[in-house]
């Protein structure tokens, strides 16, 4: 009975569910990867050992009794392509349920429909934990202080940006950027500006969590925990990087805002900078982050691809989820 119900489920959900996104034109050079592993190789037992498939077994983190989550869509190829992802630091873990209703601020002016957008392409716009940079506050306005924005991939971070200065951003430094689907290639300049700073993020890797609650309380829910997991791995690799240190390599953790498809939490970014690539997962659980680590963020490897994998892209082999 139950297994009945659960198949009636699955085919209603299915008719309910998103459609794929229409397809993009591609430039030269970049087609659509059809399948989960045409995308990212799945992590092999043969070459790895059998443990690559199981569980963490020193995880000790559960998400609570009640965290339930879609387990029955198919999930890869059903992310919106993105060119350039623009994360703004805000020193909080949780936003207005909008982030453009962030009064006052970058987020707003830059979700704004008068300011003309990024001509490389769309632009995924989130709020991030990244700390703000030491400010005179005496001279702005709490919600108007200067922050730092980080552009992705082209691992750019530009400081001192203020809400005013939104217009500049996207012509001078996120329209140049490479997108995610420009070959890859030797970084170019910086770009330079009297009167915003630039310079290259130090981090090889970048992990991103959804821990935005008020959209939905499982990332509320699953982001520290996950945080946690994962930062005991890279801790034990020597990779943990936080926002003081400035020792080249290693990967960062940051929670962000909405990024969609919170049913499917947990939703994890992973930007590999070197390689090209950005592996979007979903469905992910503390026991997954040992897996995660040492294959997806140090390989671009997937475990249960067919199962965690939405989306992404790899500019060195020229290929998108999209």
């Amino acid at each position: 009975m139950a297994s009945a119900f659960r198949n009636l489920l699955t085919k209603t959900s299915a008719l309910l569910s998103p459609t794929s996104p229409s397809p993009a034109a591609l430039p030269p050079g970049f087609r659509t990867a059809a399948l989960p592993s045409a995308l990212f190789p799945p992590a092999d037992p043969a070459a790895d050992g059998a443990s690559c498939l199981e569980d963490c077994a020193s995880c000790t983190l559960s998400y609570p009794a009640r965290f339930r989550i879609n387990d029955y869509h198919d999930l890869y190829g059903h992310v919106r392509p993105w060119a350039t992802h623009v994360l703004v630091a805000t020193g909080k873990a949780d936003w207005a349920r909008e982030v453009s209703n962030e009064r006052g601020s970058l987020l707003e002016a830059l979700s704004e429909n008068g300011h003309v957008g990024p001509t490389n392409g769309e632009m995924m716009l989130s709020a991030s934990d990244i700390p703000l940079p030491a400010a005179d506050d005496k001279h702005h306005l709490p919600e108007q202080r200067p922050t730092s924005v980080l552009i992705l991939p082209a691992f750019l971070v530009v400081e001192n940006v203020t809400p005013s200065d939104a217009p500049f951003l996207l012509t001078h430094f996120i329209s140049p950027s490479p997108t995610t689907t420009s070959p890859l290639s030797p970084s170019p300049p910086v770009p330079t500006s009297l009167r915003l700073r630039a310079h290259r993020s130090n981090h090889a890797y970048l992990i991103l969590l959804c821990s935005h609650r008020s959209r939905d309380a499982r990332c509320g829910q699953s982001a520290p925990l996950l945080k946690r997991e994962l930062s005991r791995h890279l801790r034990a690799l020597q990779l943990l990087r936080d926002a003081d240190d400035a020792r080249p390599g290693g990967c960062a953790i940051h929670f962000v805002s909405h990024v969609g498809g919170h049913k499917y939490a947990a939703n994890v970014l992973v930007y590999r900078r070197d390689a090209g690539q950005a592996v979007w997962l979903a469905r992910v659980r503390p026991q997954d982050c040992e897996a995660v680590v040492r294959y997806t963020v140090l390989r671009g490897e997937v475990v249960r691809g067919e199962s965690m994998l939405r989306g992404g892209f790899d500019r060195g082999r020229g290929l998108v989820s999209w």
